[in-house]
């Protein structure tokens, strides 16, 4: 019993084997590890430039920080700096594949010492390339993604925030423990942001068939322009949200305030705080029915509303609004 229990402590301490976005796996004792990953003979070593075309990147960086960004040159540049001189083995190793380029922490190997070793690492790509696919994995360490337009973009961080900024159609980035900054430009299919424990700050301007926010510990800041439906989730933060146009919105705080700033009156709309008050904001001549439900708090409004019940018509009452707060005032403000 005594040997199960100490064995069982010892494994606690290493990171078990894990199936990466990117195909790799890897098991951590403090800072040696072993880190395996397909093709490993096909990869180089080192800084290097790539005349190859590149319309995929499969990325696995451990520990970091990472850059990746648009230039003028016609090639691919990878850069890597650290605080000592480098061996072989411990260098970023990449690949390129039928237009994917590869990009590995270090060599493929069942062990390897990091001890008191740092890195970082910059991509530069030519702007003038769109991109099909870009999967990102990163451990440890702070992601810039900047300047790059690609047609679908995932991205897992478990611990570092992730800045991007970048034009594409199918977008997720999940977050456990940092913060998202997300500008996105131009035309969308679906955009998925989820942090953990962190904020979530969005720009968006262009078209976005669908929106996806979750933040279960922190706040969520958004400047957003089209979006057919958007449903944010936050547990515990305040939600603020400036809007030209959301034809669908859901919303949900579990704890904090939510504020609401629409040009347009969506022509459906769900916002519903356990616990902290709602603001919304729309022009005063919006044709909208609002159901206000309020368990504990007060109803204020500067638009004039004919009531019925609960139930608050401005205009003719084409669009459908419900607010609904457990406790906290319910105000209506004019833009």
């Amino acid at each position: 019993m005594l040997k199960n229990k100490i064995m069982a402590g010892a494994m606690a301490l290493i990171m078990p084997f894990t199936m990466c976005l990117t195909g790799c796996s890897f098991v951590s004792m403090f800072n040696t590890f072993a880190y395996q990953y397909d093709n490993a003979l096909e990869y180089k070593a080192g800084d290097r430039e790539i005349s190859d075309k590149v319309t995929k990147i499969n990325l696995d960086y451990i520990a970091g920080d990472v850059t990746i960004k648009a230039n003028d040159s016609d090639k691919v540049s990878v850069k890597e700096t650290a605080n000592i001189s480098l061996k072989d083995p411990q260098k970023v190793h990449t690949w390129v594949n039928d237009g994917t380029l590869y990009v590995r922490f270090c060599q493929s190997t069942k062990k390897i010492n990091f001890t008191n070793v740092k890195k970082s690492l910059e991509l530069t790509l030519p702007a003038s390339q769109d991109l099909d696919d870009v999967i990102i994995e990163m451990s440890s360490g702070d992601l810039v993604f900047d300047g790059l337009t690609t047609d679908g973009f995932k991205v897992k961080s478990s611990s570092g925030d992730v800045r991007a900024d970048l034009s594409g159609n199918n977008i997720d980035i999940k977050s456990s423990s940092g913060k998202i900054y997300f500008t996105q430009k131009g035309d969308s299919e679906a955009i998925n942001l989820k942090a953990s424990s962190g904020t979530i700050d969005i720009k968006q301007s262009g078209t976005c068939k669908s929106m996806t926010v979750n933040s279960s510990s922190g706040s969520v800041t958004g400047d957003v322009d089209k979006i057919s439906k958007m449903d944010v989730h936050v547990s515990s933060g305040k939600i603020n949200i400036t809007a030209n146009n959301i034809e669908e919105l859901t919303s949900k705080a579990s704890s904090g305030h939510c504020n609401y700033e629409f040009q347009t009156a969506p022509k459906t709309s769900d916002i519903n705080v356990s616990s902290g008050g709602i603001t919304v904001s729309m022009p005063e001549d919006s044709d909208v029915k609002v159901e206000v439900r309020i368990s504990s708090g007060k109803f204020n409004s500067e638009i004039p509303f004919t009531k019925d019940g609960k139930t608050y018509t401005a205009g003719n009452g084409t669009n459908t609004m419900k607010l609904h707060s457990s406790s906290g005032d319910v105000d209506i403000r004019k833009v």
